[in-house]
């Protein structure tokens, strides 16, 4: 073998191959940062054009809020006449469609219009208009991106969505205000929009379907061997769910805000001063939507608790949305088909959100697996625990 022209390949000693690793991770630390920077640099560039489009002064500063999953969201101070002004921006979602964005926003225009005060309020830009539609892309890969302006909420932010440890007080407050939006948007017309997911009791018998091609992916993950063992018991309560067509004819119909928890409040001296992020709402039966509530705020995240829905809280909540209602005259209470088939809603909203755990794993990349991992067996566990307790459920809701 002539070697004259090859490369020796030399073997590498241990303290010569660490000095190699030691060397790798700092590169990594550099890649890590350098797109960090540019993400950041690329996405305030972005804001600050978009703001273009608005008469708002000068963008001095931009945070980033975190907390949301889908779409980015923050706090821009910016400055007009020597004068300093907060705002709240969204990013919207990659694949939103334009009437989805509508449709929010005309909502969140008629409900403040009629009495839901406390709702962060659209900013026009100078044609008017309530969001800003960019691109984003390059070599012919180029996807549409919107923005929307807001007013910043004050008020504190005190909770997550999976940390629901409010105060009874706070519960109350909650739930007013929930029978506050319900309300105030009760005769809104959509015109038209609407989001693209059907209503539950139109989106529930599409999911086995998915589901069950879930199951079929080959991954070798806890996420996934949970998902499965579980999936027989997930498929038998969507089918237990479904509410006959006759009974739901007897359930008002009205906005939902389809993301109602306590990380969408803001907070003043136990009181909600303060409601945000209805980028999720449809028209749908408004028991979904006080049930998703109490999916939401009332089950416990805490340790040997989790999974477990505090019915004492639910009573708190449900008996203050009542309430709220027979003072507003308006919308009526719940009624006794909806007091009745409450169980089963509920049953229902959170097979809602383990849809949201399951495609946003299977869809997503470079996920925490633990994390995405006990979101699931947290609904998984609510999941068993209504099954358990319907009559449980049932005891609370009747006195209402």
């Amino acid at each position: 073998m002539n070697t004259s022209k090859m490369r020796y390949l030399e073997e590498q000693t241990v303290n010569q191959t660490f000095e190699l690793f030691t060397q790798s991770e700092e590169l990594k630390k550099i890649a890590t940062t350098f797109f960090e920077s540019l993400e950041a640099a690329l996405i305030r560039n972005q804001i600050v054009d978009a703001l273009q489009n608005y008469d708002l002064g000068t963008v001095t500063d931009v945070y980033e809020i975190f907390g949301g999953y889908v779409n980015r969201s923050f706090g821009v101070l910016t400055e007009k006449d020597g004068t300093k002004y907060e705002y709240f921006v969204r990013k919207y979602k990659y694949g939103i469609t334009e009437t989805e964005i509508l449709f929010e926003h005309s909502m969140i225009d008629y409900s403040i219009a009629h009495g839901l005060d406390i709702a962060a309020g659209l900013i026009r830009t100078r044609d008017g208009v309530t969001f800003v539609k960019k691109t984003e892309g390059t070599n012919g890969k180029i996807t549409d991106i919107y923005f929307a302006v807001y007013q910043y909420l004050q008020g504190e932010d005190l909770y997550t969505w999976d940390n629901p440890t409010l105060n009874d007080a706070e519960y109350a407050s909650a739930a007013e205000v929930l029978a506050t939006f319900h309300n105030a948007a009760r005769d809104f017309n959509p015109q038209g929009l609407e989001r693209v997911e059907p209503k539950i009791m139109e989106f529930l018998p599409t999911l086995p379907e998915t589901y069950k091609a879930f199951a079929q992916k080959n991954l070798d993950t806890k996420f996934h061997h949970y998902y499965k063992d579980n999936l027989d018991s997930i498929l038998d309560v969507i089918e237990s769910s479904q509410i006959p067509d006759e009974v739901l004819e007897k359930m008002p119909y009205t906005p939902c805000h389809n993301d109602f928890h306590p990380g969408n409040l803001k907070y003043v001296d136990s009181k909600v001063v303060g409601i945000f992020d209805f980028d999720w709402s449809k028209i749908d039966r408004r028991l979904f939507d006080v049930t998703l509530a109490l999916a939401y705020c009332c089950s416990s995240w805490q340790d040997e608790k989790d999974g477990v829905l505090l019915l004492d809280k639910c009573a708190i909540f449900l008996k203050s949305y009542q309430k709220k209602l027979i003072e507003l005259q308006g919308l009526e209470p719940l009624n006794a088909v909806e007091i009745e088939y409450l169980p089963t809603m509920i049953a229902a909203a959170n097979i809602y959100l383990i849809n949201w755990d399951v495609t946003a794993y299977y869809a997503g990349s470079n996920l925490n697996e633990y994390e995405y991992m006990a979101y699931l067996q947290h609904n998984v566990r609510l999941m068993k625990w209504i099954e358990n307790h319907k009559e449980e459920i049932s005891e609370v809701v009747k006195f209402l």
